[in-house]
């Protein structure tokens, strides 16, 4: 599976309450359910809410199935850019 970022322009994102926060991710999550029930290869790591955006970090087989995850979840998808590499840092020793 390829690494995605996914940028949703959602205006007062930073202010939505994290109740709220919750019950979009599980509306999300079982989107993500049927779509591994039925063959397709997408899952999220995570996401960061910051200023009138949440970015997501997927794992799918293409760009198309990310899409077709936002238009059956009913979620805004402004972005989507293939991640290339990825950095750890750890400067705590």
């Amino acid at each position: 599976m390829n690494k995605y970022l996914i940028k949703r322009e959602i205006e007062g994102a930073s202010q939505i309450p994290s109740e709220k926060l919750d019950e979009i991710g599980q509306g999300s999550e079982s989107v993500l359910v049927e779509m591994r029930n039925e063959g397709k290869n997408i899952e999220q790591e995570q996401s960061y809410v910051a200023g009138n955006n949440v970015f997501c970090v997927y794992n799918a087989d293409s760009e198309d199935v990310v899409k077709e995850h936002a238009e059956r979840a009913g979620v805004p998808v402004n972005e989507i850019t293939l991640v290339s590499s990825v950095l750890k840092h750890n400067t705590n020793k």
